[in-house]
């Protein structure tokens, strides 16, 4: 039986074509897997101001990192996902294996930091109007669709 359900989930796991990034429960950024080409894609994501004040950087290129404020530097590259630096003390998020499948996720509990890669259909499922999977109306859902890279 454990053979069957071991061969099951490894079979139906779905490649994810959108990735999330959450911070303390809310959905900040979305980004486009099909966007993201053979090269790299950092994302910075910066805390100020005791964490209330997020900014997210992207570039092609390594970014440096801040020594001032709270970070995570997120890398995309040919469809997976991983921490590359943190402040944080504990680095567990940085020594996670890069992701590249629905429903895996990387986090970072010091810093409140979710990414996680969600199937295109998690957000086509959606009717217009209704809540997404984050609990966002279908006007809020579009503004942060201005955060989806391209």
């Amino acid at each position: 039986m454990a053979v069957f359900l071991g061969i099951f989930f490894i079979t139906n796991r779905r490649s994810g074509s959108i990735v999330t990034i959450s911070h303390d429960g809310m959905e900040l950024y979305r980004i486009d897997m099909e966007d993201v080409s053979v090269y790299p894609h950092y994302y910075l994501i910066e805390y100020r101001e005791n964490g209330q004040d997020i900014h997210i950087m992207h570039s092609e290129q390594y970014l440096d990192l801040p020594e001032a404020q709270h970070y995570n530097l997120l890398s995309v590259v040919d469809g997976s996902v991983s921490m590359e630096a943190a402040d944080c003390r504990d680095q567990i998020c940085v020594q996670h294996i890069p992701i590249k499948n629905d429903r895996e996720s990387i986090i970072c509990l010091p810093n409140k930091l979710v990414i996680e890669i969600r199937s295109r259909n998690d957000f086509k499922m959606q009717q217009p109007g209704s809540p997404d999977p984050d609990g966002k109306s279908e006007d809020e859902s579009n503004e942060s669709l201005d955060g989806v890279a391209g």
